[in-house]
């Protein structure tokens, strides 16, 4: 029988040590190649950011010498454009003088003619007093305005006195003069304008102030005169806007106006040049908890602010909205072809309203409307199937039997089928409708709108109009 040793207790020491040694070396090894993995890594990253880094310092130098070169050559091309800016002004002055010295009117009485006579002479007073009395005319005006405008020596400072010309005159301000003078301050838009036209503009605008103040103070508080949409206060902002006035005014005057007519997308393009950026947020809120979600999204582009909301959500709120309306008319219609087919045309709408919206704001990266326009083909697809069963209608004016009267026999009345319904009234139920079915030209029985068997030969009705929820 074997006897056992005992292990004295400075080897169990010892063993346990060498235990605790291995352990640690195990540990300092997994550290080891993980921290070479991590410095590895952090390596490839800088020189991939290194490369990345020249390759941006030099693309930056590139454009630099290309900006450098375009600067050069539009300071050498200066004196040429003085030049010519000088000789065309100075034709320019030449035939409105001859014009003023003649003092003969044209007598034609064409728009195009009249509105280049005015806007040559750079008879202000004229001009919008024209426009007004011809209001029957406002496309004709519409059309020619620009081209007339353009052909005055200073474009800018025709605008700007008539607009002074109305503020100092007693006439009571109209809802088309309103029109008539955002339409001569839409032609400055992205113009360079003079600063001592802006400085006469900025006089305008406080003038506008004094005589309209009261009517966008009743404005700003919605109460009386002052409900919220009159043109006061759009026309005020469009003319500080255009001619850079803003420093004329209380920039909390501005905010106030600005969150009243801030919906209107001409107003939002000078949100920065009014200072008031910082009240679009607000605007865009309240148009999106009205359901204008759509208006909202133009009105943040307009700004430049598309980047401080959230387009895709605004377009999936909209989607749903719409898709519950298009319910709602199919449950008050109870599901009859005229409910059918406006919830139809209400949804497809609004799938056109989403896309003209993304692509206008060039939000596609952030909203994929493929699926959209394929609902929208196939709806403008079964739309055009709609009116050709409907054109083909057996049972409406004008029938004419598809194989025509028997030969050799008097042809009778068409034959209609019975005036009863299955569901005992005359409209159905949103589903219950038959489907036609078949190959070529020939359909079963299942082809009965009203689950009548017609017979061999008989014209088969249109299908009703069917909704696909999306």
């Amino acid at each position: 029988m074997a006897t056992e040793v005992p292990i004295p207790e400075s080897i169990e020491t010892l063993i346990a040590n060498l235990e605790t040694h291995r352990n640690l070396i195990t540990n300092l090894s997994t550290i080891t190649k993980t921290l070479t993995e991590h410095f590895n890594s952090v390596e490839k990253t800088l020189s991939s950011r290194a490369k990345s880094l020249d390759l941006s310092l030099e693309t930056l130098e590139t454009e630099t010498q290309q900006t450098l070169q375009s600067l050069d050559e539009r300071e050498t091309s200066i004196p040429t454009s003085e030049a010519a800016t000088t000789v065309d002004i100075q034709s320019r002055r030449d035939a409105v003088v001859a014009e003023i010295e003649s003092q003969t009117a044209p007598t034609c009485t064409d728009i195009h003619t009249d509105l280049s006579w005015i806007c040559r002479r750079m008879d202000a007073s004229t001009l919008w007093r024209y426009c007004s009395e011809n209001k029957r005319e406002m496309t004709a005006i519409r059309q020619e305005i620009t081209g007339a405008v353009e052909e005055a020596v200073d474009p800018a400072r025709l605008v700007a006195d008539s607009l002074e010309d109305f503020v100092s005159s007693e006439v009571e301000r109209e809802t088309d003069q309103c029109w008539i003078f955002t339409m001569f301050l839409r032609l400055l838009y992205e113009k360079e304008v003079a600063v001592s036209v802006r400085e006469r503009a900025a006089e305008v605008a406080l003038k506008w102030r004094t005589r309209f103040g009261e009517r966008m103070e009743r404005e700003i508080e919605g109460d009386g005169e002052g409900e919220p949409g009159r043109p006061e206060g759009q026309l005020f902002l469009t003319i500080v806007g255009v001619f850079q006035a803003q420093e004329r005014f209380e920039k909390e005057y501005l905010e106030k106006i600005f969150l009243i007519h801030g919906k209107k997308r001409e107003i939002a393009k000078f949100v920065h040049v009014l200072d008031v950026a910082d009240k679009v947020g607000e605007v865009v809120a309240k148009m999106a908890n009205a359901g204008k979600e759509i208006e909202a999204i133009y009105v943040a582009h307009e700004a430049g602010m598309l980047g401080q909301i959230s387009p895709a959500d605004l377009l999936k709120s909209y989607l749903q909205k719409a898709k519950e309306k298009a319910n709602a008319f199919l449950k008050a219609g109870k599901g009859s072809p005229a409910s059918v087919e406006s919830a139809n045309n209400l949804e497809n709408n609004c799938f056109k309203a989403v896309i003209k919206c993304v692509e206008t704001c060039k939000l596609e990266s952030k909203f994929n409307i493929m699926n959209i326009k394929r609902k929208v083909a196939i709806n403008e697809r079964e739309r055009e199937e709609r009116k050709k069963f409907a054109a083909l209608n057996p049972y409406g004016k004008g029938f004419v039997q598809p194989n025509g009267p028997p030969k050799g026999k008097r042809a009778g009345p068409a034959v209609y089928p019975p005036p009863s319904y299955p569901n005992g009234s005359g409209s159905r139920r949103f589903g219950d409708y038959g489907s036609y079915r078949g190959s070529g030209s020939s359909y079963g029985p299942q082809s009965s709108y009203y689950g009548y068997d017609y017979g061999r030969g008989s014209y088969p009705p249109p299908p009703p109009p069917t909704r696909k929820c999306s």
